[in-house]
């Protein structure tokens, strides 16, 4: 009975060992994973190490996450599959400023007294290092720490004083666009559904504003054309003033 007792104990401990033994995950920075391309590469020679059964790849952040079973594989040998594909392994911070740089097309800015509010209010939130505005082009560049906020949240930060913001490109090809509608149910599946719109590049739709903040290959879809593909999505766009 006391035998019987003591292997029961035993394989319950083996199953409780098992179930922890894959409850693990390590995270990377990746510098030099800047696209798609570079993360799946990653995934595919991480996945296939005995072990592994989760990846999360952040371009912005640029770092990617691995949930392992430490009975299999430990961080060590998950580094070095990465640096095995010409990727820079090395050990994350949560607390690392990591900077990023973006910019913005923000039509809305039409003077001194705009740009100063722009770099005011979003200079402000947590995260923001360093603001600039040119005022001839348009274009807001910021300076962020991508482990305290993320391209997005800024970008809807901006519509907290009534500005719809997209990416900026100093591109003679791609141009900018502002559309009124009527309505929407959701702005997160009105941006997902345009995006999917060949020759558009980024999308922003104002909630409070009824705004969608449109840029796009001029040589792929024309500013005539941008009504049409709102349309698609049942949206009905309100004639300019």
């Amino acid at each position: 009975m006391r035998k019987m007792s003591i292997v029961v104990v035993l394989f319950a401990f083996i199953a409780i060992s098992s179930v922890y033994a894959v409850d693990n995950s390590v995270t990377f920075r990746v510098e030099n994973m800047t696209c798609g391309g570079c993360s799946g590469k990653i995934k595919k020679t991480v996945s296939a190490l005995d072990g592994v059964s989760g990846f999360e790849a952040n371009l912005e952040k640029r770092v990617v996450t691995i949930a392992y079973d430490d009975q299999k594989v430990n961080p060590d040998g998950l580094k070095e599959a990465i640096v095995a594909t010409k990727y820079n392994a090395t050990d994350y911070d949560p607390n690392e400023v990591i900077a990023r740089t973006v910019s913005f097309k923000a039509d809305q800015i039409d003077c001194g007294g705009c740009a100063a509010k722009v770099k005011k209010n979003i200079g402000a939130e947590a995260g923001v290092i360093a603001v600039e505005v040119d005022l001839p082009t348009k274009e807001v560049k910021v300076e962020y720490d991508a482990n305290k906020i993320g391209l997005k949240e800024i970008q809807k930060d901006f519509q907290k004083f009534n500005y719809t913001v997209v990416r900026y490109w100093a591109s003679e090809k791609v141009k900018y666009a502002i559309l009124k509608v009527e309505s929407f149910d959701s702005a997160d599946e009105v941006e997902n559904n345009l995006r999917t719109e060949k020759g558009i590049l980024d999308v922003s739709v104002n909630a409070k504003t009824k705004d969608i903040a449109i840029a796009y290959n001029s040589t792929v879809i024309a500013e005539e054309n941008l009504a049409d593909s709102i349309k698609k999505y049942n949206l009905t766009p309100v004639a300019a003033n």
